[in-house]
């Protein structure tokens, strides 16, 4: 169904463009909304299984900021989500030694076990969802969003 039909519009898109930026809008929030109700089930937000995700496939330590600038949310933000994980006891996180002021961040083994039971319904979420694209049409989707993202940020920087 064409996205003028699903937003019901009196008209259809005159500007191509426009059209495919909220294609792209609409199909982020339908997986972040189908995401949200499969992370609910595990009691988690989708900010919280990004960060046992990472932590899960992480190589080495990683910081608090480390994983804040991955995840690309705020300090605030995953100082936040960090100290619910903490009080579940999914997560520790552990003085630097010579820098009071840096934590190194990692999975504690029932977050492990967590991230273990969720993954495999993510997979098969996304799996699922992505059914009808080959691998190549994935490679091309993916090489088509590098670009987006590549132009936006230099066009936000004055580029």
């Amino acid at each position: 169904m064409s996205l003028a039909a699903e937003l019901n519009l009196d008209r259809p898109f005159s500007d191509l463009r426009h059209e495919t930026l909220l294609n792209i809008v609409l199909t982020a929030n339908l997986f972040s909304g189908a995401g949200a109700v499969l992370f609910r089930r595990f009691g988690l937000t989708e900010a919280q299984f990004n960060v046992l995700f990472a932590l899960k496939y992480k190589k080495g330590p990683i910081t608090q900021a480390g994983l804040g600038k991955r995840l690309v949310v705020t300090r605030a933000s995953i100082t936040s989500v960090l100290d619910k994980l903490e009080g579940k006891e999914w997560v520790v996180r552990e003085n630097v030694s010579g820098n009071r002021r840096i934590y190194h961040v990692s999975l504690t083994a029932k977050g492990r076990r967590m991230i273990e039971e969720i993954e495999p319904f993510y997979r098969q979420r996304i799996h699922a969802a992505l059914v009808d694209l080959s691998d190549k049409d994935c490679m091309n989707v993916i090489r088509v969003m590098e670009r987006m993202r590549m132009r936006t940020t230099e066009t936000r920087d004055g580029g």
